[in-house]
């Protein structure tokens, strides 16, 4: 099978895939269904947990995604990769966080459950047009988790210097993604080339910090316009925003499409 696919292209979703409005453009799913048909495999790879995007995934006809930063992988609708982390580190991240207040987020592949809930919390799930999880502090004593979403009053490195054995991705003022350390959007795609035998052109569109690791693997990084300035500075090139077409463009500069 390997043979025939002409290349992978990785898909970050929040300011990438979906618009400002969480949404995705028609004219973008026409196109990654397009990118599918010439051949090519669209990859979602998120931060979001795999159940949170499989709506968007048949929206465009995608049947393969690295979700939770990494943690958790699929390749044509089969489970690849599984990393979790042990419910005696997510204990110690629990009570540090509990001693300053914060809300901890444990997610699988199936779910997610928070440790308490407050405004805080609230306004994080409305933020990302997301339905607010169920509350159970004690999820990780009898679930797997992939990743913890730290939701702070101030995301510092405070977590980062007590956990070393974490990676402590801070993706906006008050939220931190966590994941093993050593992992990485970046991983997920190599573990992914790796277990599936693939040595084809890559690809990879990101908008933020987290997709650095994207950029680092892939042959070709697009930066979004609405993206930062460091995805941009490290990206092969920029293309148009979210809002205003930027993936279906630069698929057609790629030739993909």
């Amino acid at each position: 099978m390997a043979e025939k696919i002409k290349s992978l292209v990785f898909f970050d979703m929040d300011g990438t895939l979906l618009s400002s409005k969480t949404t995705i453009l028609p004219e973008v799913s026409q196109a990654v269904r397009q990118l599918k048909a010439n051949g090519n495999i669209p990859v979602i790879c998120t931060g979001r947990a795999a159940f949170e995007v499989r709506h968007f995934m048949k929206e465009c006809e995608i049947n393969s995604l690295i979700a939770t930063n990494g943690q958790y992988g699929e390749f044509n609708g089969q489970v690849a990769f599984n990393l979790m982390i042990s419910s005696t580190i997510c204990q110690k991240v629990l009570t540090y966080a509990q001693s300053r207040n914060d809300i901890i987020g444990f997610y699988n592949y199936r779910q997610i459950a928070l440790s308490d809930d407050q405004p805080l919390s609230r306004k994080f799930y409305q933020n990302i047009s997301s339905p607010f999880p169920q509350v159970n502090p004690d999820f990780y004593k009898d679930n797997p988790v992939n990743q913890l979403l730290v939701i702070t009053h101030h995301a510092d490195t405070e977590y980062s210097r007590l956990f070393p054995e974490l990676r402590f991705m801070i993706t906006g003022s008050q939220s931190i993604d966590t994941v093993l350390q050593n992992n990485s959007k970046g991983q997920g795609i190599l573990r992914l080339l790796k277990q599936e035998n693939l040595s084809v052109p890559t690809y990879a569109f990101g908008d933020g910090n987290n997709d650095l690791t994207m950029f680092d693997v892939v042959d070709c990084g697009i930066a979004m316009a609405n993206g930062n300035s460091a995805i941009k500075n490290a990206a092969t090139y920029v293309t148009d925003t979210n809002d205003n077409l930027g993936i279906v463009k630069a698929l057609k500069k790629l030739k993909l499409i």
